[in-house]
């Protein structure tokens, strides 16, 4: 989501990353002036799409827009970062199992 110089060079580097290792990439790239509710239907529907295995959220996002609500449109299991508020739970438990 926008034009950040360092991110539009990270996620070009990604990419390439991506491409070098035989991983398909297509990005949606969404202007500055997104609105929130805009951005998390994108990220639901790129999350509800089967032929998608991973989703990445390039951060930061603009001021105007709630990063921890996006990410909680992010379906855990295509969460690449890991930044869904799930994941970032099992990172720190470290494969410990929870006991309630």
């Amino acid at each position: 989501v926008g034009s950040r110089p360092d991110s539009l060079l990270y996620v070009t580097r990604k990419q390439e990353a991506c491409t070098k290792a035989g991983v398909a990439v297509h990005m949606h790239v969404l202007p500055d002036s997104v609105s929130q509710e805009e951005l998390e239907g994108a990220v639901r529907r790129v999350c509800a799409d089967p032929a998608v295995d991973g989703v990445l959220i390039q951060l930061p996002l603009p001021r105007h827009l709630s990063e921890e609500a996006v990410m909680e449109q992010l379906d855990p299991r295509k969460d690449v970062d890991g930044f869904h508020p799930l994941n970032m739970g099992r990172m720190l438990m470290r494969g410990r199992a929870s006991r309630l």
